[in-house]
């Protein structure tokens, strides 16, 4: 009679599949609670959706991002083009995508086009004039407060 040559595990004897280490289990639950390419890192920045066809621009926040999708959060918004510009005012970055998921004041974009850029430095051709020039505006610094003020006792 043949013995086994190593520990077999309780759960092998019992009859229960043991996962191997190259197949990844995944519970039902799971699958819908991520469904990304890759992970998305918490931001907060600050940015803009701009719609090209109707020249819309939206403020909004940045709650997370990745190379290939961002999640934003806006007061309120119309209807969504097919293109859609998201203008990263903190870390002055332009992504053109597409609107995946929409939700009263969140939508999920996914990207197809990102370049970062350099104030005083010209963009490549594919950035629409239209975008680089909105980008300009928005990045413009807040003009001084007027420190002239006196008060009389």
């Amino acid at each position: 009679m043949a013995t086994p040559s190593g520990p077999v595990s309780s759960l092998h004897r019992a009859g229960a599949p043991v996962a191997s280490p190259k197949v990844e289990i995944i519970q039902p639950y799971e699958m819908f609670t991520n469904r990304r390419n890759e992970p998305r890192f918490e931001c907060n920045d600050r940015g803009c959706l701009l719609f090209l066809n109707s020249q819309q621009t939206i403020h909004c926040t940045i709650l997370d991002q990745s190379a290939s999708g961002a999640q934003v959060l806006f007061e309120e918004i119309g209807e969504i083009p097919a293109e859609v510009w998201l203008i990263d005012l903190d870390a002055h970055i332009l992504r053109r995508g597409r609107s995946v998921w929409t939700m009263a004041h969140k939508m999920g974009l996914k990207f197809d086009f990102i370049e970062k850029l350099t104030p005083g430095k010209m963009p490549s051709p594919k950035v629409p004039r239209a975008v680089y020039e909105m980008w300009q505006r928005l990045n413009q610094p807040a003009p001084p407060k007027d420190d002239d003020t006196f008060f009389l006792d």
